[in-house]
């Protein structure tokens, strides 16, 4: 267990940190409204391009943990739905970048088509993750990471084009290099008879429920570019940046524990023991984020940035506390995913998205990004709220 912790755990710093310190990279070697320009951008290809494939990974992630022998098949299905959607997902970006002004047309394609290889790459890990086989998922992971940073070190002087084409020879090369992976790996009893039980609609809860998150996490750069301007953007995301790398280590835990609480009797002694122990992690995870955000804000910023970026103290102070309520509510929803209660993960996920859109425009306009961070941390309060409540009615049950 230890070993395959520890490929997680570096497997997921390569493939959630690496691409953040890319863009830390970018911010420091770029002026704010620079790297806010490509933030904006990289926000709308990553809603775009991650939209159909979140609800995938997921699916693939929960499903094939309990039917190891139609692994195959569900990766196949997936994949085939992603390329079908590839056409018209590139023609909504090239659409969206025209009618938003946002960044340049071919700039946002290109970045969409990372954020869609980014998509195949998670696909494949779920599948991989599913039957516990991190080791090929770890040694593809670092590499590739490491040649992205490798490649904005040498070429961020030369644009944010050229960036954007670099991350795209990236992570075309770690995708495929994990369907072949892929493909040696997954277990193939059963192949024969599986094809015909494997429905894609099935997946359709999980996309429902992973869509807003793909927004959640995106949006606000959006906003905060069209509301208050590039620098402002360029801010808001440094500060969110640090956020989303502190957050890797609840999201590696995700990856960790839902597998096995899916694959674990629900209620059982066994259960409730891991149940308990992502608690403490997640519990740990957040603690730690909350004392290093609201106590050392402008000391990391200065570090990382220098003084152009002094005024994202104030975002990332209450990223501080944002944290803290993602790592509860996050507890929750691996819970309610491992009790096949996708359909209240899905409900809870909107509302989310709803809340935050509501309060971001009137408390960014007051607080700058201060304010578009305070909606975040506002809008989790109701929801840890009720999805406590599903939680409770399903132990009843």
């Amino acid at each position: 267990m230890i070993v395959q912790a520890s490929l997680l755990l570096a497997s997921q710093a390569a493939r959630l940190v690496g691409p953040g310190l890319a863009m830390l990279l970018l911010a420091g070697f770029w002026t704010p409204p620079e790297y806010g320009g490509f933030a904006a951008a990289f926000a709308t290809a990553s809603v775009l391009g991650l939209l159909p494939a979140a609800g995938l990974s997921a699916w693939l992630l929960d499903r094939s943990a309990r039917r190891p022998e139609a692994a195959r098949i569900m990766l196949a299905c997936s994949l085939a739905a992603l390329a079908l959607l590839t056409p018209p997902i590139l023609a909504i970006a090239y659409a969206a970048s025209s009618m938003l002004s946002l960044a340049p047309a071919d700039l946002t394609l290109s970045l969409t088509l990372v954020a869609m290889l980014t998509g195949v790459a998670d696909i494949v890990i779920a599948a991989l993750r599913a039957q516990r086989f991190e080791q090929p998922v770890a040694l593809i992971a670092v590499p590739a990471n490491l040649a992205l940073l490798g490649g904005i070190l040498g070429w961020h002087g030369s644009g944010a084009m050229a960036i954007a084409v670099v991350w795209c020879v990236v992570r075309l090369g770690q995708s495929l290099a994990l369907v072949y992976a892929a493909w040696r790996c997954l277990p193939t009893r059963g192949l024969e008879g599986s094809t015909g039980q494997v429905r894609l609609r099935e997946a359709l809860p999980f996309v429902a429920s992973q869509m807003p998150g793909v927004l959640y996490g995106q949006i606000d750069t959006i906003l905060v570019r069209l509301a208050l301007g590039e620098a402002a953007a360029g801010l808001y995301n440094a500060a969110l940046r640090l956020l989303m790398l502190a957050s890797f280590a609840a999201q590696s835990l995700a990856q960790w524990f839902q597998p096995r609480l899916a694959s674990i009797e629900a209620g059982s002694q066994s259960w409730q023991a891991l149940r308990r122990q992502l608690r403490l992690c997640l519990g740990a995870v957040a603690t730690a984020g909350l004392i290093a955000f609201t106590m050392f804000a402008p000391q990391v910023l200065a570090i990382l940035y220098g003084p152009a970026y002094a005024d994202a103290s104030g975002p990332l102070t209450v990223a501080g506390f944002v944290l803290a309520a993602r790592c509860f509510v996050a507890a929750q929803w691996i819970e309610l995913t491992a009790l096949r209660l996708e359909s209240h993960r899905a409900r809870d996920a909107w509302l989310l998205l709803g809340l935050f859109c509501a309060l971001a425009l009137p408390f960014g306009w007051a607080a700058g990004g201060a304010g578009v961070m305070m909606a975040h941390q506002l809008a989790l309060g109701p929801i840890a709220a009720l999805s406590g409540r599903s939680l409770a009615r399903a132990r009843q049950n």
